[in-house]
């Protein structure tokens, strides 16, 4: 569990543009009649809800056939529904940073799951919330919401510890009933709060396999199991509410941060097209007292969702935003917003060397910039089977203008969270989870001379299949497709990475390290890469190539405790001890609850005759972990040193009480059990 950390000093930046205007003089227009039509009474609590990777047409209150979400469609019945919302990019992280700042990803600067954070220039909801007086938590069910990743900014409960799993899920994940117990269980403590309480539900993600019954009554369609699923789980959360008498004074929205291609335009998940399969997502305001539905078919975003919750609690959203205040659609008046344009956008095709892809959204036509641009009619043609970019020159003119401006007037020069570098650790966790990591490059740019995303896609998706296949150790199947990929594109750095990562899994590092010094000359910007490498030369025993390595990795991601902690290992080993106090100590700096760095420090304290330093750390070691048998070795030794034999007798049998049969051990403990008899 985490709680809220201070990482960077807020600090609001200027934002220029007539459209945001006109969306500030609309938004204070709506503030006060907002609330006298659907509302009769006052907002206490938030709860904002996320289901992960949700399509809005697999609901059942968004039209879908089978009764997938019957609990969310008895808060629809009595809810305002958006029909027509507009996710700005299909990953994960940087959805949720939208969601959560009211901004789009080229403002606050993440837009993939690995290499970012959200830097603390961006305000959340949730430290608007805390700054008026709210609790604020968050029970997250990803890896990939994690707090090193920073969303946990402005909660005071963070909830992101995965120890606790169920059986046979990876420990980067939990399912819907356990978010839901420990949202309960926060519920039960703080019912008379008011509060604001983010709860996100990932189980819609790949792969598929929701729990009985649903695993049957879906059986032929997964996902739509994995909805249902979710749907039971987010009821027992309302049903806690109710019990607690706090539902009707509660604001409950329902949303997703982006849905899935399920193999339409020859895509199976998401991230790299940004088709309406995998922007249009379902958004469901509850008011407290609301006692009647509507529909509301004007498109809408997620950032709409922080401008629209501080207007209607009266207090002040985050500068800048980029949404727009929903509140307006309560009043009931005949009097439509003006028309808007949304930013979508998504980065991953330049993992490949491909364009990006940026578009806007109206409320009819869409409009995606790339390579070979296209414009769809999405009254006419909702699955976008036909681009209209050469029948419509003249609107694919003004949208691409469009696209031009928002870009000119979101994009800032701090590239917020670029360069976050994740270590090994983060990258093995994302891809257990599904996701083909790499940096993605920011390119907002209208670049015709790269290659179109829509030529890359076979090769993205062979990519896909080789880290999957990986992922689950089938290595030979991993190794042949990995060979005949190398030979379609031996210039992608990824591939000779992940041949060599594979020869390694085999046993057959002397294969690996030629395709992992390959992938490196590619691209040297690799801190996990050079990780890796770094400890196959520590178990050849060739120190001073890994010593080069870790450094290098170091100085790409200096905040890695991993890279450092065995670096600093093999310098002990070389009898360089100096160097590895300076490299515990910094995993200390980055982590001081590191009880093996504590303890190993001590260790090369001993070696070092300082006595009092040894024996300090080794016993902020046993504090932290008590079972730790080489902490009370090292303090035995430290003793022995000292010709406390007495002591040293103590902590060696409490090592050997917890590590029987330890030789070492075993022997300085007769050792200093002769010295106390030696007069």
């Amino acid at each position: 569990m985490s709680q809220n950390k201070n990482r960077h000093l807020k600090t609001s930046l200027p934002f220029a543009g007539l459209w945001l205007l006109a969306t500030l003089v609309l938004s204070v227009a709506a503030v006060l009649p907002s609330c006298s039509r659907l509302i009769d009474r006052p907002i206490r609590n938030v709860i904002l809800i996320s289901i992960d990777t949700c399509r809005a047409d697999y609901l059942s209150c968004y039209g879908y056939t089978r009764k997938t979400t019957p609990n969310i469609d008895a808060i629809a019945d009595t809810a305002t529904l958006f029909e027509n919302v507009v996710s700005p990019v299909p990953v994960t992280l940087p959805s949720h940073c939208s969601m959560m700042t009211g901004t789009v990803p080229p403002h606050h600067g993440v837009h993939d799951n690995d290499n970012y954070y959200l830097d603390g220039s961006n305000i959340t909801l949730a430290e608007v919330f805390k700054q008026n007086g709210f609790a604020t938590a968050a029970f997250v069910s990803a890896f990939v919401l994690d707090s090193q990743f920073a969303l946990d900014q402005g909660f005071d409960t963070y909830y992101d510890n995965f120890d606790l799993q169920l059986a046979g899920l990876e420990a980067s994940e939990r399912r819907a009933d356990q978010t839901t117990r420990l949202a309960i269980d926060w519920l039960d403590n703080h019912s008379e709060d008011k509060f604001f309480l983010f709860v996100h539900y990932y189980d819609p993600h790949s792969d598929y396999e929701p729990p009985e019954p649903f695993a049957s009554k879906f059986s032929d369609n997964l996902y739509a199991g994995e909805i249902a699923y979710t749907d039971y789980n987010i009821a027992n959360l309302i049903e806690k509410l109710k019990s607690l008498e706090i539902f009707d004074s509660s604001l409950i929205i329902i949303t997703s941060d982006h849905g899935e291609m399920l193999g339409e335009h020859g895509e199976d998940e998401h991230g790299y097209f940004i088709y309406q399969s995998a922007l249009k997502v379902p958004l469901i305001f509850k008011f407290p007292g609301q006692r009647k539905s509507q529909k509301i078919k004007d498109p809408v975003g997620l950032i709409d969702i922080v401008p629209t919750v501080c207007s209607l609690l009266g207090i002040q959203p985050p500068a800048p935003y980029h949404g727009r205040d929903l509140s307006v659609y309560l009043r009931g008046d005949t009097i439509s917003p003006p028309k808007r344009f949304i930013y979508a956008e998504s980065l991953y095709p330049t993992k490949y060397g491909g364009n990006s892809l940026l578009a806007v959204v109206g409320d009819r036509y869409k409009y995606i910039q790339t390579t070979r641009p296209e414009l769809y009619d999405l009254q006419r043609d909702p699955a976008e089977s036909e681009n209209l970019i050469l029948l419509r020159p003249d609107l694919a003119r003004i949208l691409r203008e469009q696209l031009k401006q928002t870009l000119e007037e979101s994009v800032r020069k701090l590239k917020s969270g670029a360069g976050a570098v994740p270590d090994e650790e983060t990258i093995r966790r994302l891809q257990s989870l599904g996701y083909v990591t790499g940096p993605v490059s920011e390119e907002f740019d209208f670049d015709s001379d790269k290659q179109d995303p829509k030529d890359l896609l076979d090769f993205y998706l062979s990519i896909a299949k080789l880290h999957r296949l990986v992922m689950h150790q089938r290595l030979d199947e991993a190794r042949v497709l990995g060979e005949q990929l190398i030979l379609q594109r031996p210039d992608y750095y990824g591939l000779h990475y992940l041949l060599g990562k594979i020869a390694a899994l085999q046993g057959d590092t002397q294969k690996a390290v030629p395709y992992m010094l390959k992938s490196l000359q590619l691209n040297p910007n690799q801190p996990g890469q050079h990780n890796h490498l770094a400890m196959i030369f520590t178990a050849q025993n060739r120190h001073t190539e890994a010593v080069d390595h870790f450094a290098k990795s170091v100085a790409l991601n200096p905040n890695q405790v991993g890279p450092r902690f065995a670096w600093a290992t093999v310098l002990e080993r070389q009898g360089k001890l100096d160097e590895a106090v300076a490299q515990y100590n910094a995993v200390l700096k980055i982590d001081p609850t590191t009880f093996a760095a504590h303890n190993n420090l001590g260790s090369v304290l001993l070696r070092q005759g300082k006595y009092d330093q040894a024996a300090a750390h080794c016993i902020k070691a046993l504090e932290i972990n008590p079972q730790l048998p080489q902490a009370y070795y090292n303090l035995g030794n430290i003793c022995f040193q000292q010709d406390d034999f007495e002591h040293a007798v103590i902590n060696y049998q409490k090592a050997l009480s917890l590590r029987p049969g330890w030789t070492e051990a075993q022997d300085n403990l007769n050792i200093a059990k002769s010295r106390m008899q030696t007069p």
